[in-house]
């Protein structure tokens, strides 16, 4: 008899340690995973013509980046002064990271304005609406609705991918994020690959350098009138641009405008619509 309640207790041990092993296992087994998304957009509010780019999430060890898979490409090319190599890859409009740790209460934005390489904190989104979708490219997805960057966007995302993330802000749904798309048609984020990554380096994580409302006022200042600021950029294939305002508005600056003004309209639509994204 004793030995008996021994062994149901052993049993009920091995029972309850085998239940917490297996709700930790997504974090104790968790596989890194490279996650391919296209990406459709409006560059220009004026016109209705759509570009597509590729952009990946690389999850690693509770940590993600989403990055522009050719401007990673344009970035190691560049490293090697390999710039014939540049010039045969098709220059991306979404030159922009986020980086996300999960154990976080935020999120944080990369990109470059003005040879600033900037990072800032953005609050992690929320969700509503989430009802059954049905199935979506071979899942079982669920559907929910956000609002970020002030537009309003639809998602969808599947629990048969037990990755709670997701392209550019979407993510800490119960599942991988597989569509995001905002109900104004301007952008759509569509997984189009996955797969899983062995023996990669731990993410490097930025450190927050601006507040997005200082970003904001610095780059809107900077579109309402570019040539009455200091500025220096410089593209891909190493070709520079600079000048100083002399604080006079002679034909100098209003040439200056007028170029930096056709560089800011090729893309005038981001996703965020707060911040501004200027590819020279």
């Amino acid at each position: 008899m004793k030995n008996s309640m021994i062994n149901k207790y052993i049993i009920r041990k091995v029972i309850f340690f085998l239940f917490l092993f297996l709700s930790l296992c997504p974090y104790l087994t968790a596989q890194d995973y490279q996650i391919t998304y296209e990406v459709q957009f409006k560059p220009t509010k004026e016109k209705d013509s759509i570009v597509k780019e590729y952009m990946v999430l690389r999850i690693i060890s509770h940590k993600s980046i989403f990055y522009n898979l050719n401007k990673e490409k344009v970035d190691s090319l560049v490293s090697k002064l390999d710039y014939k190599g540049v010039s045969s890859i098709k220059s991306s409009f979404l030159r922009i990271k986020v980086f996300k740790d999960f154990s976080k209460d935020h999120y944080k934005i990369g990109g470059n304005f003005n040879q600033l390489n900037y990072w800032y904190k953005e609050k992690k989104t929320k969700y509503s609406q989430l009802k059954k979708y049905g199935i979506y490219k071979g899942y079982a997805a669920t559907e929910a609705f956000t609002e970020f960057g002030k537009r309003k966007w639809n998602i969808l995302y599947t629990a048969d991918i037990p990755i709670h993330d997701g392209p550019y802000v979407f993510a800490g749904l119960p599942g991988l994020v597989i569509k995001s798309e905002s109900l104004d048609g301007d952008y759509k984020f569509e997984m189009i690959e996955i797969k899983k990554l062995d023996n990669l380096l731990p993410i490097k994580e930025n450190k927050e350098n601006i507040k997005k409302e200082k970003l904001i006022k610095n780059i809107s200042d900077f579109i309402k009138d570019p040539a009455a600021h200091p500025i220096n950029f410089k593209n891909d294939l190493g070709d520079s641009f600079s000048y100083e305002f002399s604080g006079v508005r002679d034909k100098n600056y209003i040439e200056t405008n007028d170029y930096l003004n056709k560089i800011i309209n090729k893309f005038n639509n981001y996703p965020d619509q707060d911040i501004p994204i200027i590819t020279f």
